[in-house]
Formats: structure tokens, sequence, C-alpha cells
């Protein structure tokens, strides 16, 4: 076996106890009481824009009293949250509970329903913070459930979308080397993590990035 045989050997035994999805469900544990929060402010402040069309938009009115028909009893059972979903898909609030049944489907494991909340719920939300990570969440669901390619390509669009904040960005970058770590393809991994470091995006995944290039050996 050659030195760089081993090597790669080394770097997948590394990252079998900490792979993309354990990296990702890591993230949204750890942020979810932040997304909550925010969701929260968005649907107040939906909520606060639906009153005051009343009376000039039936069809807002009526979603208004669909959407809280179905958390009146705490968060709804997930068919009637589906259901509100897929008639509003095309709306913020249809697209938040999507991404809402889609962390669920995540957390479970069950990644095929899981990216196609997501997906949906990038529909729905357009270009805010919540759309932008929804597109991760699709990325890792499709990486998870073997579309790895399909998965990665995402990964890089959204790092390349300037229309997602900087943070959306760099995470984005960052799982994409997770991903190809993964799979050993070092090289492409380090020039992702270049990417990541020398350009304008959040210095948590700044730092993120630095850390994966000390424990793949590649520290610059």
């Amino acid at each position: 076996m050659n030195r760089d045989q081993s090597t790669e050997d080394t770097l997948k035994d590394a990252f079998k106890s900490a792979d993309l999805g354990d990296r990702t469900w890591l993230f949204f544990t750890q942020h979810g009481r932040i997304f909550k929060l925010l969701a929260i402010a968005v649907v107040l402040c939906f909520g606060f824009g639906i009153c005051i069309m009343i009376g000039r938009a039936s069809s807002q009115k009526t979603m208004e009293s669909s959407y809280f028909e179905v958390i009146r009893n705490g968060d709804g059972e997930n068919k009637n949250r589906e259901n509100f979903a897929r008639k509003y898909a095309t709306k913020p609030l249809g697209g938040f509970i999507f991404l809402e049944l889609a962390d669920e489907a995540y957390g479970k494991k069950e990644y095929g329903p899981a990216k196609d909340y997501y997906h949906r719920a990038r529909r729905g939300l357009g270009k805010n913070i919540f759309a932008g990570r929804a597109a991760i969440g699709e990325s890792v669901a499709l990486i998870k459930s073997g579309m790895v390619s399909e998965g990665e390509t995402l990964l890089a669009r959204i790092g390349e979308e300037r229309s997602h904040p900087p943070a959306i960005r760099g995470n984005a970058l960052y799982f994409l080397a997770v991903s190809m770590v993964g799979r050993g393809d070092i090289n492409a991994a380090k020039n992702i993590l270049n990417i990541l470091l020398n350009s304008n995006f959040s210095a948590h995944w700044k730092g993120e990035g630095k850390k994966l290039l000390r424990e793949i050996g590649m520290e610059r």
C-alpha cells in the first residue's frame, strides 16, 4: 500500500464517526432555537399583514383561517399541516410549514420525504434565509438518500448564489467539503475550503473550514 492510499484510508476512517448527516443534524439542533424564534417572528409579521388586509383580499383571509385551524391544537397532525402547505405551496407560510415537516422527517432519518419537503419549502420561501436553510437541508437529504452528485451540485450552487446571506453560502461550501472528504476526494475538498477561507463568508464557517483542514492534515 502506497503512502497516498494509506492517507486516504486514514481519512475515511476518521470521518466514519462524523459524516455529513451527523454534522448537519448537530448544526440544526444547536441552532434550532434561533431558527424557531425567527420563524415565530416571521409568522407573527405575516399574521399582522393578513389582519391589515382582511376585507380587501378574501383569499388571504381564507389562508389565515386555515392556518390557525391547523395549529389550534398544538402543531396539528402532519397530514393536516401537509394539506395546508400543499394548498399554499407558493406562499411563504406554506413554505414554512414544509420546512417544519422536512426537519421532522430528517430527524427520523426519512431522507426521501425530507428532500421533497425541503424542495417544496424552497419554492414557497423565496430568497430569504429560511429558503437558504431549506436548500441546504435538501442538499444533505439528497446525499443521505444516495443522490450524492445531485446533493453536491446543489450545495455548490448555493455557495455561488449571491442572493443568499454569507452565512448560508459558507455553510453550503463547508458541507460540500465535508461530503467530498467523506467520499475520499481530498483535493476537491481542499479547493472548496480555500474558497471558503479566502472569500467574504461568515467567521463561523471560516473557523469550521480551518478545523476541517486540520482534520484532514492540509492546514495551509
